[in-house]
């Protein structure tokens, strides 16, 4: 079984994300890690340092307390004892402070109330902080007397915490706009260049505009993408260039004639059909059919050579005798042939013919100063009196050629039963009332 793994990996329907938007989220990433790993440490770090702070000011608030309760546990006054324990004990941050004689008796017990949120949770916080609270020995003339415990509080490291984390939000907002500004920056630079690129690439390959190059980028590496696109568009234009010239030549060979430039045989036959395409609006047009009279004599006798100027000659003579609409090629051989479309009145078409064998009066000059008269047989057909169809016409106009072979010197014939030579046409004769006075 064959799998399209192409279709299946560029699915259209998942838009992909642009160069500028994966460049910010690569930037956004690094800094959440970076704030993050630094606040992290930073944080641990701090917190290590409150604690070792927080316990040694639990020892001196232990401390002061057996200094202000000392004399009250010596004179076993125990309500002196928790009087001086709540005034201190108000004051520091420590949910819990007890004084017990050296057998474990309770002298004195202070414990911050717990009704709010905030203090319960201060509490745990102390005690996952501190699991050991700190104890210290009250001491009277060298004998222990009391001893002191105190649970801290975690209600300051929270406070600390909230700061923390604020602070670090902060401090990502911050960093998130500036490496934003500093990355649009960066990326109009790299996007840009890029962009230039697509947008070229794009429009060679939608246009084929080949000419068009990319500018010059800032950066060195992108610099050197942008050269080396220009080079291959360089190198597509020349080739560009190239094909259309040899399009052009094989265009131009497919449909003109190699010795005379004119159009050729497939030229002609194709324009012919497309005169009588139904699609197209119905035109009157004439159809004159010339050959050279006795052209294998003169090739025998003088050449191939002088057979070419002649031919040649030939073409340069009957172009000036056509208008711009109509159309002169060469069939082959010595046969030439005219289409004349649009043709308006039988006189337009006799009138032409009559041209050609003017233009024909004059001797052709050949090589080595000679010169040469040649004469032509020519063969009109008109559509649609003589034809309905182009083979029809073509047929009919060759017929007409060869009645002209049988005059000696040029002359052209009318299809049909009519035999005209130069200047026997009625002048001014439109092509539906001269074709029914000369048709039989």
């Amino acid at each position: 079984m064959i799998h399209n793994h192409s279709l299946s990996a560029d699915n259209p329907s998942k838009a992909r994300p642009t160069l500028s938007r994966v460049l910010n989220r690569i930037h956004f990433m690094v800094i959440v890690i970076a704030i993050g790993l630094a606040g992290i440490l930073l944080t641990l770090l701090a917190l290590l340092a409150i604690r070792a702070h927080t316990e040694k000011n639990l020892q001196l608030i232990a401390r002061a307390i057996s200094y202000t309760s000392e004399a009250a546990i010596v004179f076993n006054d125990n309500s002196a004892v928790r009087e001086a324990l709540k005034i201190i004990a108000v004051n520091e941050e420590f949910y819990q402070a007890t004084i017990t004689s050296p057998g474990g008796e309770l002298i004195a017990e202070w414990k911050r109330p717990a009704n709010a949120t905030w203090n319960k949770l201060g509490q745990y916080v102390g005690h996952l902080a501190f699991p050991a609270p700190v104890s210290l020995p009250i001491v009277h003339s060298g004998e222990t007397v009391a001893l002191i415990t105190l649970s801290a509080d975690g209600s300051g490291m929270i406070g600390f915490l909230l700061q923390v984390f604020i602070g670090l939000l902060l401090s990502l907002l911050l960093s998130a706009l500036i490496a934003f500004y500093l990355s649009k920056h960066m990326l109009s630079g790299i996007v840009g260049s890029l962009q230039h690129i697509t947008h070229v690439a794009h429009d060679v390959s939608a246009n084929r505009t080949f000419n068009v190059r990319v500018p010059s980028a800032s950066i060195a590496e992108l610099h050197e993408l942008s050269s080396d696109f220009n080079s291959l568009l360089n190198e597509l234009e020349s080739w560009q260039h190239h094909l259309k010239i040899e399009n052009d030549s094989l265009i131009h060979k497919a449909l003109h004639d190699g010795l005379t430039g004119l159009y050729n045989r497939a030229f002609f036959i194709d324009t012919l059909n497309q005169c009588f395409n139904p699609l197209r609006a119905e035109n009157s047009l004439a159809l004159l059919f010339i050959d050279v009279d006795n052209f294998k004599h003169i090739n025998d006798s003088l050449g191939h050579a002088a057979g070419d100027i002649v031919l040649t000659t030939l073409g340069e003579r009957l172009s000036p005798t056509i208008r711009d609409s109509d159309l002169l090629c060469r069939l082959g051989g010595d046969e030439f042939a005219i289409l004349l479309s649009p043709i308006h009145s039988l006189e337009e078409a006799c009138h032409i013919a009559d041209h050609i064998v003017q233009s024909m009066q004059q001797p052709i000059s050949l090589l080595g100063n000679n010169s040469l008269y040649v004469s032509l047989s020519i063969g009109i057909a008109l559509y649609p009196w003589h034809g309905q169809t182009a083979k029809e016409l073509l047929e009919r106009a060759d017929g007409a050629m060869y009645r002209s072979k049988s005059v000696a010197g040029s002359c052209w014939h009318l299809a049909g039963n009519v035999h005209l030579t130069s200047g026997t046409l009625p002048v001014g004769s439109p092509i539906s009332s001269t074709l029914a006075e000369k048709q039989p």
